[in-house]
């Protein structure tokens, strides 16, 4: 799939998050650059891999914020129930 298609995907589908929506506008960014002539293809290609590095590091990140959440929940349920256990 080229930047075009996943530009074509993403606006074609309902997106809110606007962490999507923003990554979204970059890539339409950097392809208009690049079929502008103000990029050569290298720097193209590598845009696009930091592109997708930025990518997997902030759902990496949305992913430990999500399992800290879940931790902190998990230790307020364990929490309750020994103090519900030691009444």
């Amino acid at each position: 799939m080229n930047a075009q298609e996943i530009l074509n995907e993403l606006y074609n589908t309902p997106v809110q998050d606007p962490e999507v929506l923003n990554l979204a506008k970059q890539l339409e960014s950097i392809t208009k650059s690049f079929q502008a002539g103000h990029l050569s293809a290298d720097e193209y290609q590598e845009l696009l891999q930091d592109f997708r590095t930025e990518s997997m590091i902030n759902a990496q990140c949305r992913d430990l914020a999500s399992k800290e959440r879940l931790n902190s929940i998990i230790n307020v349920v364990i929490n309750a129930g020994s103090a519900l256990a030691s009444v």
